[in-house]
């Protein structure tokens, strides 16, 4: 029993030295990695509706977090989708997966060939590289949370969003322009398809 009781000290010991040793370095890489973008890390504070206001066509955006607070990890806004909107033209992304939380309504998401229901509470990863959409197919509006990981594309999002400012749209060629410069891969050759089958506006 003793000899047990020795072993067991001996392993807990262990793996106590074991979980130091990593858990130093990656506390030290992380704040070796802020530096590297630019930022220190420190809290963050965004008192209840702060952040920067944007809007792509009905799709109202703020946001909140950019990968300069982050150190490059993360990009977060909020995101309200009216009833009968899709939120985006089908698309992918080679580096970037994105996480969405809805906090009010219903979205559907439709990734690859798998169509999700996500209801207020639900939370939906969209991962790189698979073809995803969404869209606010009920009575209320869709109020969201989304998350860009690793951060950067709120870059895309913020340009995106200057194209609609003052009731304007986008410039013939503009968003060809957008899928050069930013990581995001249009599947226009869907859009018509998901519009008529799901009842949906973009």
């Amino acid at each position: 029993m003793q000899q047990q009781l020795n072993r067991r000290q001996l392993m807990q010991q262990l793996a106590a030295v074991t979980l130091g040793t990593i858990a130093l370095p990656s506390m030290g890489l992380a704040g070796t990695v802020f530096k590297e973008h630019g930022a220190d890390p420190h809290p963050i504070y965004i008192p209840p509706g702060g952040g920067t206001k944007g809007k792509v066509g009905e799709m109202d955006l703020l946001f909140k977090l950019d990968e300069a607070q982050t150190g490059g990890h993360i990009g977060l806004w909020e995101t309200v989708i009216q009833p009968g909107e899709l939120g985006a033209p089908p698309h992918y992304h080679n580096g970037i997966d994105e996480l969405c939380y809805v906090r009010e309504g219903t979205l559907h998401v439709l990734c690859g060939s798998e169509l999700q229901e996500v209801p207020a509470g639900g939370w939906h990863l969209r991962p790189r590289g698979v073809v995803h959409t969404f869209w606010n197919s009920g009575p209320d509006p869709a109020r969201t949370i989304d998350i860009c990981l690793p951060g950067g594309h709120e870059r895309y999002m913020k340009e995106l969003a200057s194209f609609f400012e003052n009731g304007q749209r986008p410039a013939p060629g503009a968003m060809q322009g957008l899928e050069l410069k930013y990581d995001i891969h249009y599947r226009f050759d869907l859009l018509k398809g998901i519009m008529d089958q799901y009842k949906v506006a973009l």
